[in-house]
């Protein structure tokens, strides 16, 4: 299946399909990016757990603590370490102007773009060599996390159900170590926190990996 990337400006469309630019953020950035919410969440990188009957958790003795409805678990992504090159699932008009992106290309063989991206990857030494590929899950509150608040590739990949308008589909990749297990920040939450962006590096990471000519197309809104 086909992937989609909604660009500003003719220029950018035109790097991707002409050198292979792929521009990739860190998910600091997307915390930090403020722009009414289109892009911008600064709950990018964090998988939140909130069951209807409230939070039980266990301690590390046994003991069972039941902690009030309101109250949820929160595992975070070292937000600086992990960049993510985002796609799109759906060649969509609404989706354009929601962005404010009237260019997109098709990725019309993703697996081979995800291969090349894959190949620069491993020639630079302060990143790991792994690269994750998939779907955004759109996850519910209530939804029990399972094994994946410990993985950074997997919480890198959770977004609220607010953001499914957007199909994504991620390309992640991280500094060494971003993917170790357990390499995330728990915290326990309640109804009265507050969200903030805060300042954070958000420096892009740039590959260069040829020339897409073959596998890309241009479509304009």
């Amino acid at each position: 299946m086909p992937l989609y990337k909604y660009l500003a400006e003719e220029a950018y469309a035109r790097a991707l399909i002409d050198k292979g630019q792929i521009f990739a953020r860190p998910l600091s950035y997307f915390r930090a990016y403020e722009d009414e919410l289109v892009r911008g969440d600064p709950d990018d990188g964090k998988l939140r757990y909130e069951p209807e009957e409230g939070l039980v958790l266990t301690k590390e003795n046994g003991a069972v603590v039941e902690m009030p409805p309101g109250w949820r678990f929160r595992s975070s992504v070292q937000a600086v370490d992990i960049f993510v090159y985002c796609l799109s699932t759906e060649l969509s008009p609404n989706i354009a102007a929601k962005f404010e992106c009237p260019f997109c290309v098709e990725i019309k063989e993703p697996i081979r773009l995800f291969g090349r991206i894959s190949m620069h990857v491993r020639l630079r030494s302060r990143l790991d060599r792994r690269v994750y590929s998939r779907e955004v899950d759109y996850r519910k509150l209530a939804a029990a996390p399972g094994a994946d608040w410990a993985l950074p590739e997997r919480v890198a990949f959770t977004k609220p159900e607010g953001w499914a308008w957007q199909k994504e589909h991620r390309i992640v990749m991280g500094r060494k170590g971003a993917f170790a297990v357990e390499n995330v920040e728990c915290a326990l939450e309640n109804d009265g926190d507050e969200v903030t962006a805060g300042k954070a590096a958000t420096d892009p990471m740039i590959l260069h990996v040829g020339n897409l000519s073959k596998i890309t197309k241009l479509h304009t809104f």
